[in-house]
C-alpha cells in the first residue's frame, strides 16, 4: 500500500525546557546538537517534499525535542511563521508540536492557533504525583489535567505521552496513567519505556544503585495492558518505544528496555494474549475437538498474530499439547477458530 502520511521533523534539543528531567538527555534521543534557525526550518521542509512520493497527501511538519511553548514567544512565531508559506500553497496540511503539561496557557495556545498548529502532544510521563516528583518534571498532576483540557477547548488534536518504568512507579501506577489518559479523551498516544541515557540524574541512580530499569520483558508486560486500553478504547498509539538510535549515539545507552523492535514486541505479545483468551473460551464449548486446532488469522495483522519466528504459534502448541494447532491467513476481521 502506498504512503500517504508523511512527518517532516524539526528538532529543537532541550530549547525551552526550564531544567533538565531525570531522564532527559535530548542529544542522545533526537540525534540533533545544534539549534535549528528560521531558515533551516523553510529548506528541511523544502528538500522533504521534494523528495516525497505523489502519494504523500497529507503533510504535516512536528517541532519534537524541547518544550516549544517553553521558548520566547518570538522564537516561537519565527518557527511557525517560516512554514506558513508552505501551509498557503497546501504543501503541508499542518503542524504538529510537543511541550510540557505546565507551559501552556490561553496566551500560548492562541499563538499556536494563529499558525496552523493543529496537534499538541504532552510530555505527560505518569498521572501519578510521587512519580513525577521523583523523575524531578517540576509540576504535578493537576497541570497535566488543565493542560489537556486547555488543549482540546481550543481545538487542537492532543496527544499524550507516557514513559512506563520511571523512578517510583508501579505496574498498578502505569496502569492507573493508562486509565486517565484514556479519560481525557486523545486523539493519540506515545508511549516510551523508561531507559537510562548517559549523562542523566538516572545514569547516576543507576550506577549507584538507587534505580533499577525495567528489564526488556518486564516493559513489554507492562506496555501490553497500556496497549490493549487504548486500543479497546479506539484511541490510536501512534508510537511504542524509542525511535530508533543511530550510530553515533548508541553507546548513549547505559541500560534499560531498548529495542528497535519494540513496538511490534508489544503488539505481538498482545495478539497472543487474544489468541490464548479465544481459544481457551472456544476449548471450553461443547465443540468436537477430536484432533487438533485450526486458526484463521486475520491477514491484516498477520505478523504480529503469528510473532518473531512463529512465537505465538510455538507458544500456544506448548500450552496446548493435546492438540495439533495449525494456521492460515485469511481475510477474516477477527481469529476464527475450527476444531479438527
Amino acid at each position: 500500500m502506498a504512503k500517504t502520511h508523511a512527518t517532516i521533523p524539526i528538532f529543537i534539543p532541550h530549547l525551552g525546557c526550564p531544567h533538565r528531567c531525570a531522564f532527559c538527555s535530548q542529544i542522545s534521543t533526537s540525534n540533533t546538537t545544534s539549534m535549528p534557525t528560521d531558515t533551516d526550518v523553510s529548506e528541511k521542509i523544502t528538500s522533504y517534499l521534494s523528495t516525497m512520493p505523489v502519494s504523500v497527501i497529507h503533510r504535516e511538519v512536528a517541532f519534537f525535542g524541547g518544550s516549544f511553548t517553553g521558548i520566547p514567544s518570538e522564537m516561537q512565531r519565527d518557527y511557525l511563521q517560516a512554514v506558513d508559506p508552505f501551509l498557503k500553497k497546501g504543501e503541508i496540511k499542518g503542524i504538529r508540536l510537543s511541550t510540557r503539561p505546565d507551559y501552556i496557557d490561553n496566551g500560548k495556545l492562541s499563538l499556536l492557533r494563529e499558525h496552523g498548529v493543529t496537534t499538541v502532544e504532552l510530555g505527560v510521563q505518569s498521572f501519578k504525583n510521587h512519580v513525577l516528583e521523583q523523575s524531578r518534571r517540576g509540576h504535578s498532576v493537576s497541570d497535566v489535567y488543565a493542560a489537556c483540557r486547555q488543549v482540546k477547548d481550543h481545538g487542537f488534536q492532543l496527544v499524550i505521552q507516557l514513559m512506563p518504568g520511571l523512578p517510583g512507579e508501579s505496574v498498578e501506577d502505569a496502569i492507573h496513567s493508562a486509565k486517565e489518559a484514556v479519560k481525557q479523551d486523545p486523539d493519540g498516544i506515545r508511549i516510551y519505556p523508561a531507559i537510562v541515557l548517559s549523562g542523566t540524574e538516572l545514569e547516576r541512580r543507576y550506577r549507584d544503585g538507587t534505580y533499577t530499569p525495567m528489564t526488556l520483558e518486564e516493559a513489554i508486560a507492562r506496555c501490553v495492558p497500556m496497549y490493549e486500553m487504548f486500543t479497546t478504547n479506539n484511541i490510536p498509539v501512534i508510537r511504542l518505544g524509542l525511535h530508533p538510535f543511530d550510530n553515533a549515539h548508541q553507546d548513549a545507552i547505559i541500560a534499560g528496555p531498548y529495542h528497535t523492535a519494540f513496538g511490534f514486541m508489544v503488539k505481538s505479545r498482545y495478539r497472543y494474549r487474544q489468541l490464548a483468551n479465544d481459544i481457551f473460551n472456544y476449548c471450553k464449548s461443547d465443540i468436537n475437538i477430536s484432533e487438533g486446532l485450526h486458526i484463521h488469522i486475520p491477514e491484516v495483522h498477520a505478523e504480529e498474530y503469528i510473532g518473531h519466528r512463529r512465537e505465538n504459534i510455538l507458544m500456544l502448541q506448548r500450552n496446548y499439547p493435546q492438540y495439533k494447532i495449525t494456521y492460515s491467513i485469511t481475510s477474516v476481521d477477527s481469529p476464527l477458530f475450527e476444531g479438527l
